[in-house]
């Protein structure tokens, strides 16, 4: 159960790619209430039960439908028989949508703003030891506004946007917890690999704001106060607020600083290791890792490494000494332990390739190119040896 992403030809549906069962949203950005489309198209979006188009029920909510489908799915199977099962939600993707109730719980949430949220995301953060104590959130960045500048109605317009978000992450967090009550009663939790990753990191992209989508959603939903978060409403959470969301990392997603690469991941395994593993892990060592898991011959040419001797035995999949590098949309990076080079255009970088310290600067806030110009220049050569291997294209105008 997922948005689908990887196309929309028959050949390329869930039932063609190795699943017996299937529920996915082909389009990106969804209605979570009904079939309201992504704004690519602005028809239906395309809900598909195996390789057929579904209707929705009336009492639609994408956390609730997707989560039922999966535990029937579950139940059809032999209790005996090994599966598979992949849960991808649409949730807390924009629009910002949430039922009364979950939204309720937070009325009195999120007032004082989101310079004060991201001073309580900082020390939470600290004091999980997720990051080190001497970290310090990025305050300000392209697009944000300080909370001191809205007027009153703006103020209690985005408190409403960051309330809605939180109850779509509870209702989430519930859903979860009924699929898991679900596995403990065929008696497979004790016996199941869980693993819960994020996609992406803080959403900040104003989508019911770009040119081309202001007329339809004007035209289509109604963005007052009192109508945000309902299925009539198409607004997202915005730059400032997913910048308090993510202290201390720098930009969001579709950027490769940290604020878009970093996410929270937790897996629950029988005999794996317990506590916060901060060492270096991509999505693209999942599939190696499952395959692992299932006994199988991981494909020499796969990119990525099989993740089970880190969470069994604490074995370094990736070496200090190794470079690990990576693209998107024209925006580059490469990494050598705590060493980051990074290149990203305006209003997200200089345009040109920057250096920085992760150990000491989470944020990527004090560019060291000068200081260190010959680990800036060894790590631009990794990434253009990266490029030349994995054939990447840059766009022709950077984004």
């Amino acid at each position: 159960e997922t948005e689908w992403h990887l196309g929309h030809a028959q050949e390329s549906l869930p039932n063609r790619r190795g699943f017996h069962r299937s529920l996915v949203l082909l389009d990106g950005g969804g209605g979570h209430f009904d079939d309201t489309p992504i704004f690519e198209h602005y028809g239906k979006a395309n809900w598909l039960e195996d390789d057929q188009p579904i209707g929705l029920p009336e009492q639609f909510y994408s956390s609730d439908f997707m989560t039922d489908r999966l535990i029937s799915y579950i139940d059809e199977t032999p209790l005996e028989q090994p599966y598979f099962a992949y849960l991808g939600y649409t949730a807390p993707h924009w629009p910002l949508q949430a039922p009364p109730q979950a939204i309720a719980a937070y009325e009195s949430s999120y007032h004082e703003g989101w310079d004060a949220l991201r001073a309580r995301r900082m020390q939470g953060a600290i004091a999980a030891g997720v990051v080190p104590e001497d970290a310090v959130a990025v305050d300000f960045e392209a697009g944000m506004t300080a909370w001191t500048e809205l007027s009153a109605e703006q103020k209690r317009i985005e408190t409403r946007k960051m309330q809605v978000y939180a109850a779509m992450v509870s209702r989430l967090d519930d859903n979860v917890g009924r699929l898991l009550s679900a596995l403990e009663e065929r008696g497979d939790l004790e016996n199941t690999v869980i693993l819960f990753i994020a996609d992406n990191g803080a959403e900040a992209h104003t989508m019911e704001l770009y040119q081309a989508n202001v007329g339809w959603v004007a035209e289509n939903f109604d963005n007052s106060l009192t109508s945000i978060g309902s299925r009539n409403s198409y607004v997202s959470l915005g730059p400032s607020w997913a910048r308090a969301t993510a202290a201390p990392f720098r930009a969001s997603k579709s950027k490769i600083s940290e604020g878009g690469i970093r996410v929270p991941a937790f897996l629950s395994m029988p005999g794996s290791r317990k506590g916060i593993d901060g060492s270096y892990m991509r999505v693209m060592d999942l599939a190696p890792t499952f395959i692992d898991l299932a006994g199988g011959n991981v494909p020499a040419e796969m990119m990525g490494r099989s993740l089970l001797p880190r969470v069994l035995e604490g074995t370094i999949i990736y070496p200090s000494d190794e470079v690990i590098a990576a693209e998107a949309y024209g925006r580059r990076m490469a990494q050598q332990g705590d060493w980051k080079v990074l290149l990203q255009a305006p209003p997200y970088g200089t345009g040109d390739w920057q250096l920085y310290n992760l150990a000491e600067d989470l944020g990527e806030q004090n560019d060291l190119s000068d200081e260190f110009p010959e680990r800036r220049a060894s790590l631009i050569a990794a990434w253009q040896q990266y490029a030349d291997e994995v054939g990447v294209i840059n766009p022709e105008v950077p984004i």
